[in-house]
């Protein structure tokens, strides 16, 4: 499968299963970061990665993952819009994000960014974080069939992602695109 991925995160992981990746991020800096990451992996692994938006991206893709992009750009619906015409029809999204709620802000934000320093202060603004049914209501609007939305919950302890029921901080939502009116 060819797989598009805006933010880096987790592109890794999905060219380690066999997907054929293309990496995006507007940063130089983040991509040659991920580039020389992905280097240290034995043989090689199928990611292309490239300094753009994801606006400038034209081809379609059997999958779209947005990953911890959503509550950084300036209009989500926009931005929304942009991943639901690279999606092939019959195909999957994947969006994750930070919900916007009190767990989120103390955790997200005094927490990672003031506390512990795991993302440089200023990273987040809690104003864009987004609710899961603001998300899941642009994607269904789409045309898109929502198949899972549920919580990510990182432990810095262990500096591992898992699934969770609690989408009160992290969360994702998958779907399908099903309406052909997009391509």
């Amino acid at each position: 499968l060819n797989e598009l991925m805006d933010g880096e995160g987790g592109v890794v992981g999905l060219a380690r299963e066999g997907f054929s990746v293309t990496g995006v991020d507007p940063s130089r800096d983040m991509v040659k970061i991920a580039g020389d990451h992905a280097a240290k992996y034995p043989g090689g692994l199928p990611v292309q990665y490239q300094a753009r938006t994801v606006e400038e991206v034209t081809s379609q893709f059997d999958i779209v993952v947005s990953s911890e992009v959503v509550e950084h750009v300036p209009c989500v619906p926009t931005f929304c819009q942009t991943v639901f015409r690279q999606g092939q029809a019959g195909r999957g999204i994947m969006f994750t994000t930070i919900n916007r709620t009190l767990q989120s802000w103390f955790f997200g934000i005094l927490v990672a960014e003031h506390l512990t320093g795991l993302v440089p202060p200023g990273t987040h603004d809690y104003h864009k974080f987004v609710p899961p049914s603001i998300l899941a209501g642009l994607i269904s609007d789409a045309g898109f069939e929502i198949v899972q939305q549920t919580g990510l919950n990182y432990n810095p302890v262990t500096k591992q992602w898992s699934i969770s029921p609690n989408m009160s901080i992290n969360y994702v939502i998958t779907a399908i695109k099903t309406d052909q009116t997009w391509e």
